[in-house]
Order: C-alpha cells, then structure tokens, then sequence
C-alpha cells in the first residue's frame, strides 16, 4: 500500500512541471486532475493557476528585424518606437505555488550581421532592467553567445531577465519593452565600402517559466585583471591546452579559460570546414573539454586586448638594456582612452577611426597547407610568391617565405570571409603592422608577460629564440639570445621540459609568456616583414628597391627615381605605417619619436641591435631576425629590407574583430 501511494506522488509531481512550462505559451486551464479508482468517484482539483506572453505591438510578431538601418547612439536607441521597439505582457494569477520565469533571445539563422555590432535594452513600464547598456549581442553559445547577456543553461539563446509570480500573487501583471539597434560604432569600411550595408539580423523574444527554481544563467568569464573579454569573431573556437595530454580542448567561457595575472593569455583557433577528425559544425557544437584535433585546426589566435602603457618611464626601465624591467601596463575596459597620468594608449588599438578592445594576433609565423613552394633563392618565381596557396597559422611546421610584401597582404585579405576559415564579411584579417608588433612585444615585457612570469629569472626571462635552421614554427633553442648557434636540435613548442637555474619551460620559453599560450617565433625563426614603410619625398609610401626582382610589389617610388606602377596598389593607410623620408629612427614620426613601436624606446634591449635604419634603398621595417642572427634575434631587433621575396623573410597575420 505505501508503495502505491509513493507511485502516485511521483506522477502527481511530473504532471504538475510538465503542466507549467506548456503554460508558456499562454493559454487558461486547471492545473491538474487526478481521479483514483475504487468504490466511487472521488476528484482532486488544484487552485487556478495561469500564465500568458501578450505580445502587444501594432503588427504582432515574435520576430524583431533590423533591416536597412544605420548606426545610432545609445541615448537614441534606448528610446526609439517602433519598428525598433517590441512591447509584451507577462500575466499569471497563481495560488499555492510559485511561477519563476525568464525572458530570453534567440536569434534566427538567417541573420547576417555580425552579432557584436548590435544592441539590446529592456525595460519594464519604463524602468531599466539590463545591469547597463553594454548589452551587446554577438553569436550564439556556441561562439560566444549573444555579447555580454548570460547564456541560458539548457537552452540555446541569452536571458534578458528573470523574474518570479509569487504564489500569493492574485492579479500579476508587467509589461516589458525591447529595443534593439545597430551600434554608433559599427561604421567599419574596407576598401571604401561600408561592410554592414544589406546586412540584416533577427531576433526571437521568449518567455520560459517554471514552478522549479531556474538556474541562474552563466556569464563569461573575467579574469580580474580588467582586460576586455576576448571577441571571438565567427568561425574561433576558444581553447585551452590539457597538459596531461598534449591536447587543445575546446574552452569552457563561463570558467577559467584564460588568465592574464598568470600569464595565460587567451587562445582562440579555426578548423577546417570538413576536417580529418571531425568537420566545423561538430567542433562548433561540441561540449567544452572537445579535444580540438591539431590536424583539423587550420588558424591559431592569441587575443591582445586594449591597454595603456607608461611611456613616461621607458628610458628608466630600460636603464640596464641587458636586463630591462617590466612595462608598466594598465588593461581599458571597451574603448576607454587612457586616463593615468604619465601613460598613454597603445596606439595598435587604433585601426583607422575603429577604436579596438583588442585584435587576434596570430600565433606562430604563417605557413601554407601545400608545403610545396621552395624558397631557396630570393626570387619571386619559386612558387611561394602566390596568392594561391593556403595560409596556415601551425606549429612544427615551415614558415612561409619567399613572398613580396603585397602578395603576403593580399593572402591575408583573402582569408575574410572565407568558408576555409568561417570568418565572417565583418572581421579583417592583414599582415601585422610595426606599431601592433609593439603592442605584442610591450606586454610580453610587462609584468602580464614573460618578463613577469615567475618562472623564469634573469637573463632566461628574455623571450627564447627559434634558431631552426629548417625555419620549423614555435620551435626553442631553451635559451635567451645570448647562445649564437644555430641547430637542427629544437624543442618543440609544447615540450614541458624543465630547464634548472631559472629557465623555466624549454618550448614555451620561446613564447611571450613563458606559457603555453602566448605568441611564439618573435625572436628568430624568419625575419617578419611588417607593413610599415618610409614614405617618399611627397609623402607617398615607397615600393622597394628597383625593379623587377627589388620591390614589394605596391606601385610607388623606387631606389633608381622612378615609378612602379600598374602593379598593385597600396590599401587605405589603417593598414600600415609610414615613417617620414630620411629620417632617423629618433625622427621617424613626425619628426619625433615612434610611440609604442618598439624602436627608439627599447634600442639595445636584450642585446637585440639595430642595424641601419630604413632609407630610400630599404624602405621596409622587419622584425624578430632569422635563426641565423645570432645573439641579436629578439623582440626589440630592427632590420630593414626592399619588401621581395626573399629566402629568410616571412611575416606575421593580424584580425581585428
């Protein structure tokens, strides 16, 4: 007998959750009954309970569009009607138990706007109910999730707000407005074109509710340090390194997936569209901890984010350049300018008029999928000079060289956009510029970076050099710039091994941070060609040295007077550097010293010399040196070059989200 009463209240308890969440969809009816057989007909009937979603504007719809619309300011968004504005109702009468429920979005698939560059605001009869207005929304869970709103726990979408019908709520009732409009700043243009035009997105407000407790939704990780949550553009995947088993794990981005303070900087990564293990859409969906099989990752991204340096105190902290100290460095939280005195912003978080809250940097010195080319004379003609090959950014594997510095941009633009990569229109991948070289190389000296990791002391905090005489990416000699030979005898980049008296790791050595996780190859390896370049006498970016074999391939001044053109013009100025005609590096900007571009400022750093600087003959910057340089290879070094293809130069992707 006590079996079959216990039988019953369990059915009793699963008709009754069941009952609430088909209530979500509006509707008025008993709660349960429950009729026992015997001798008679005996009924139990529950109070009244009731919930409904009234959706009330004009042109009922659960579907919010924007469509055709332009940029505007959040005091304008936040108070727009419609068709920017949806309005709803929440009702219920309940008795003896309560109703929790949840507003939540999800967004349709036939958006094509970037999720990032659209806002969100609700509000309850006119008061806030968002924390603030940085409620962007950005891709679903799986990449992120929409911006800043916390992800649902079970269900695919983001919640706006949660709220609970108390069980001794006889008439309850609220209505809410949504607003949703395209952010001030999405303004970003290529090429003279504004990315966003025909672009539209759509967006689904839910309501769930249920008599349950809800689980309160996870929001993104944040380490303390105040840097900017890493952007995932679509197509990264978020991931950490499982030291037990040498594996990339897909990243949980409600936990610790990332830590500046201790020197994990974030990684990000893209697979192939159809891979070798499993394809995009299975990594995409996967569970965190997925191992993301080196063979399917075709990219791999180390997220930079936004911050102010002390360029006040530079010559002091340089004051002994075989042993300089940290970079003072404070993280900006969005787009804040610096606001401490005797700092000032890295200008790398400038990209034409788009304020940056950080860029992807990428990982190792490109290579190509094909492996084929051989650059083994500098000539243009040995097969790596294409635009045809298939950019990479591996380990353990050849850098690409052998290209002229257009050809290298122009691979680089090829990868928007690109189902190779699943970049969307809206993320702009380009060749490192001298200025985001210094951003890399000033928080690697920063107490972030490995001058501050405790791991490592003395001379071994200086970044490792890869003296691979087969220019094998994220390779480590275990030693500092101090060793001049070059080798065949390398670790590998994830080689854990131990290193006594202070050195730390023998492959992440070689990192900016002495981890894992930072950026490899900037101290030997291939020379990294950087788009920066002295302008010529009527302030117009040279091309190189003479033709045909000397130049980068850009239309502009040559070293013999005249003119390459009908080549490939050079791209809006956001993409590069300039450097005034003649002049010295103390002079190179305006006359003035080049801010946070690792050359006057760190001269002589680690040893790391400087050779001549540019001049109308070699009017492009390179940077790292190549495994032959000797005791110079390292961050702070400084060459120069015509900008061709050349057997020892390579160079290095950027994405700005």
């Amino acid at each position: 007998m006590g079996e079959d009463k216990n039988q019953k209240k369990k059915v009793l308890i699963l008709v009754l959750v069941l009952g609430i969440v088909l209530l979500t969809i509006g509707g008025t009816y008993a709660f349960f009954t429950y009729t026992r057989q015997g001798q008679q007909e005996n009924v139990l009937t529950t109070g009244r309970l009731y919930f409904v979603y009234d959706e009330l504007s004009e042109n009922p719809t659960n579907i919010i569009n924007i469509q055709n619309a332009f940029p505007m300011s959040d005091s304008e968004g936040k108070v727009q009607g419609e068709p920017g504005m949806f309005e709803f109702e929440v009702r219920a009468t309940t008795q003896g138990a309560d109703i929790n429920y949840e507003i939540y979005l999800t967004k349709e698939e036939t958006s094509t706007l970037p999720e990032k560059s659209v806002r969100t605001y609700l509000t309850e009869d006119g008061i806030d109910i968002t924390p603030t207005l940085k409620e962007e929304v950005i891709n679903s869970y799986r990449d992120l999730g929409f911006s800043q709103l916390p992800n649902l726990e079970e269900k695919v979408g983001k919640t706006l707000y949660q709220g609970t019908v108390e069980d001794s709520s006889i008439e309850y009732s609220k209505t809410y407005r949504f607003r949703m409009w395209l952010d001030e700043n999405a303004n970003t243009t290529r090429n003279g074109e504004w990315l966003y035009g025909g672009m539209s997105f759509s967006v689904k407000v839910n309501v769930y509710a249920s008599n349950e407790e809800l689980p309160k939704p996870k929001v993104l990780y944040e380490d303390g340090t105040g840097t900017n949550k890493p952007d995932l553009v679509e197509g990264m995947i978020p991931v950490t390194f499982n030291e037990s088993t040498k594996n990339w794990e897909k990243a949980d981005v409600t936990a610790e997936w990332y830590n500046y303070a201790k020197w994990n900087w974030a990684n990000a990564v893209t697979v192939e569209e159809t891979g070798t293990t499993h394809n995009r859409d299975y990594y995409m969906n996967a569970s965190a901890g997925e191992i993301i099989d080196m063979k399917d990752i075709n990219t791999m991204w180390v997220w930079i984010p936004r911050y102010e340096y002390n360029y006040k105190n530079m010559a002091e902290i340089g004051s002994d350049p075989n042993n300089p100290g940290a970079i003072p460095i404070n993280f900006l939280s969005g787009t804040s300018d610096s606001s401490t005195e005797g700092y000032m912003l890295h200008p790398a978080f400038t990209f034409g008029t788009q304020k940056l809250e950080g860029f992807w940097y990428g990982k190792f010195e490109p290579s190509n999928e094909e492996q084929e080319c051989v650059a083994t004379v500098n000539d243009v003609n040995q097969g790596c000079d294409l635009t045809s090959l298939t950019p990479q950014i591996k380990p353990n594997v050849e850098s690409w060289r052998g290209i002229r510095v257009s050809t290298a941009f122009q691979v680089a633009q090829g990868m928007n956009a690109n189902k190779t990569y699943g970049f969307n229109k809206t993320s702009d991948v380009h060749i490192s510029k001298n200025n985001e070289w210094g951003a890399v190389a000033y928080l690697s000296q920063s107490t972030y970076g490995k001058q501050g990791n405790t791991n490592y002391t003395g001379a071994n905090k200086e970044v490792y050099q890869n003296k691979s005489s087969d220019y094998i990416t994220g390779s480590s000699n275990g030693t500092p710039s101090t060793n001049t030979a070059r080798t065949e005898g390398q670790y590998e980049y994830d080689d854990l091994t131990l290193i006594e008296n202070g050195g730390g790791l023998a492959g992440p050595g070689a990192s900016t941070t002495g981890t894992i996780y930072g950026v490899y190859d900037m101290s030997g390896g291939s020379w990294e060609r950087v788009m920066s370049v002295m302008e010529d006498e009527d302030g117009k970016p040279r091309s190189g040295n003479n033709a045909p074999g000397g130049t980068s391939g850009f239309n502009g001044k040559l070293y013999d007077g005249t003119y390459l053109e009908n080549s490939r013009p050079f791209p809006e100025l956001k993409y590069y550097n300039t450097y005034d005609n003649e002049s010295t590096v103390e002079t190179g900007c305006d006359g003035g010293v080049c801010l946070g571009e690792a050359l006057t400022e760190t001269t002589g750093w680690y040893g790391d010399f400087r050779p001549l600087w540019l001049n109308s003959e070699n009017p492009w910057i390179n940077r790292s040196g190549a495994s032959y340089t000797n005791a110079e290879a390292g961050l702070f070094l400084i060459g120069n070059s015509y900008g061709e293809a050349r057997t020892a130069d390579s160079f290095r992707f950027v994405l700005t989200p």
